[in-house]
């Protein structure tokens, strides 16, 4: 941790007046003090000291790692290297960025992990601000879950707004991920509502009363599948949308072309662009120029 690093002169210093003060000349006490004020404020300010360091030099994605978003993230997959390369270094910070907790099971699995992160930063990958800091505590269960605000139902994912927790089921959101034509991407959902709760006044596109029959064509899954696969009674369409959008960009853009345009200019990228989606925007050409 590069906190450490900067720890390190004053903890040296701290020993060596402790030292001298101890054996030698009690006067070195008064070098003590600072000593230990300096490791004070290091510690106190430890997070923003590694997060500067490694924003400034983000670390590489462990290849294992890196092979596996090659081979299941479509949305990596088509980027050109220069991309991939910003897409790899996102993913490992915005790890480092949250606070996940594990329920059912000892620690949240890396590869799960890394698969919530890639969701997420692909979703935000047009954006300058890849995190979302409202939504920093990720709860992860083995398998669906009850929760205090649906004590009766189990369900794959969930958002709490006040607490700025995200909930997911690992077995659903890897299979989300790992079989994006069989399944549904709970992760891309509950992150698409995290955005829309996050820049509320975006203007997001709105949908008709025949909008489960066009996401039904466009995803190839049932409402009432895509209802049960999340487990709750209440279902935010426009998120489901969004999740579609990211992961079967094609067939949404020939079913809704209109909303295609509008989530195209809100995520400043056009998913269906194979070697460069970043649409070229005005004060938004950060991943072009970098």
């Amino acid at each position: 941790m590069p906190s450490r690093i900067l720890s390190a002169p004053f903890v040296i210093g701290l020993l060596y007046c402790l030292y001298q003060a101890w054996e030698n000349d009690e006067s070195y006490a008064m070098y003590i003090v600072p000593q230990v004020l300096a490791l004070a404020v290091i510690y106190i300010l430890q997070p923003q000291i590694d997060w500067w360091w490694y924003k400034k030099r983000p670390p590489e994605l462990d290849p294992p790692l890196a092979r596996m978003l090659e081979r299941f993230v479509s949305f990596y997959h088509h980027l050109n290297l220069h991309q991939k390369r910003r897409f790899r270094q996102r993913v490992v910070l915005f790890v480092m960025a949250q606070d996940f907790i594990a329920k059912g099971f000892e620690d949240v699995p890396e590869d799960v992990k890394y698969v919530i992160a890639a969701n997420a930063v692909q979703l935000t990958f047009g954006q300058e601000e890849f995190l979302f800091p409202k939504f920093e505590h990720l709860v992860v269960y083995p398998v669906p879950f009850p929760s205090p605000q649906f004590p009766d139902r189990r369900h794959a994912s969930e958002l709490q707004e006040e607490d700025g927790v995200l909930m997911f089921s690992a077995e659903q959101l890897m299979a989300g991920t790992f079989q994006p034509k069989r399944h549904f991407n709970i992760v891309l959902y509950e992150y698409a509502r995290a955005f829309q709760l996050s820049y509320p006044s975006k203007a997001y596109p709105s949908y008709d009363e025949f909008i489960w029959e066009k996401l039904e064509a466009i995803s190839g899954l049932k409402e009432a599948y895509i209802r049960a696969y999340i487990g709750l009674e209440e279902i935010d369409v426009s998120a489901i949308a969004v999740a579609l959008f990211f992961t079967r960009p094609e067939q949404f853009k020939a079913v809704l072309p209109q909303a295609y345009g509008i989530l195209s200019q809100i995520f400043n990228l056009d998913p269906c662009m194979r070697e460069f989606p970043v649409v070229q925007q005005k004060g938004l050409s950060d991943f072009q120029l970098s």
